[in-house]
């Protein structure tokens, strides 16, 4: 699975845009300004990217990096302190994170099958 592909299937499953109507290139690029007014959406982008060592949009992400970039987020989300909205969509998004790559795998052994 792509960077691209992933943060598709995220933007369409998680109840709220982490590219707010933007292309993908667009929106990637004002996270990393630091420019984007959604600071949540912001870091998921960043985090996810960097965490996985992507070059493109087009380069392939794996479960284990993805969630490694988002360990901060995740650590965050779930401090004593921490926001019950950011919890719920922190969760909400890890869940989906998840999902994504689970489906992924599930598409990979259907079509080794055939």
């Amino acid at each position: 699975m792509t960077y691209a592909e992933l943060i598709q299937f995220l933007d369409t499953h998680l109840g709220y845009s982490l590219t707010a109507g933007q292309d993908l290139k667009g929106a990637l690029a004002a996270a990393q300004a630091g420019t984007m007014t959604d600071p949540l959406a912001q870091e998921i982008l960043v985090a996810i990217y960097s965490g996985n060592g992507c070059d493109s949009i087009d380069a392939t992400v794996d479960r284990a990096r993805s969630f490694d970039g988002l360990a901060a987020l995740r650590l965050r989300s779930q401090a004593d302190d921490s926001d019950p909205a950011l919890f719920r969509k922190v969760l909400k998004l890890s869940e989906t994170l998840d999902r994504a790559f689970d489906e992924e795998i599930i598409r990979q052994k259907a079509a080794q099958s055939h």
